[in-house]
């Protein structure tokens, strides 16, 4: 199990929400405009709105904090059931963020119809396990993203499907 310095699951979610949102701002230059819904029961943290679309994209986000002292291969990123929906449009981004700097360091966005194929169906949740490996050829590295301008790329692209 990861220390994560005391932090809770809704406090490491926070923080993740809030990076992935600024970082598509930036990345995107201001085109993509995250917001954030009032309750997010639903499974869904961020709503982004392409401003020269007009698209929006629905976006739930899970962390997984590094601990620099630590090794790890693989990350753990669970989908409750309660909140996913059969079909649901939208997409999934999982970021692994550097504990002491919060940086992002690998990401992976996959669309929310998607997850049942991809993931272990638990009882409860759809659990994705992903390899953080260099050189990693897992069922995940086709939706891995290494840097912020190629998930940024992915996000907008997904705006130009059907969301």
């Amino acid at each position: 199990m990861e220390d994560n310095g005391g932090l809770t699951s809704t406090q490491r979610g926070k923080i993740a929400e809030l990076h992935v949102a600024t970082a598509l701002m930036a990345q995107s230059a201001g085109r993509l405009s995250p917001f954030e819904p009032l309750s997010d029961d639903h499974g869904i943290d961020l709503v982004v709105l392409d401003k020269e679309s007009g698209r929006a994209l629905p976006i739930q986000v899970k962390a997984w904090l590094l601990d620099p002292e630590k090794s790890v291969r693989t990350v753990q990123f669970d989908v409750q059931k309660t909140t996913f929906g059969e079909g649901k449009p939208g997409v999934l981004i999982c970021v692994v963020m550097k504990k002491d700097t919060l940086e992002i360091v690998m990401s992976w966005l996959l669309r929310m119809v998607e997850i049942p194929s991809i993931a272990t169906n638990r009882p409860s949740k759809f659990a994705l396990a992903p390899s953080i490996a260099e050189g990693s050829r897992d069922k995940y590295v086709p939706y891995r993203h290494l840097t912020i301008a190629s998930l940024t790329e992915a996000v907008e692209a997904e705006l130009q499907n059907d969301c």
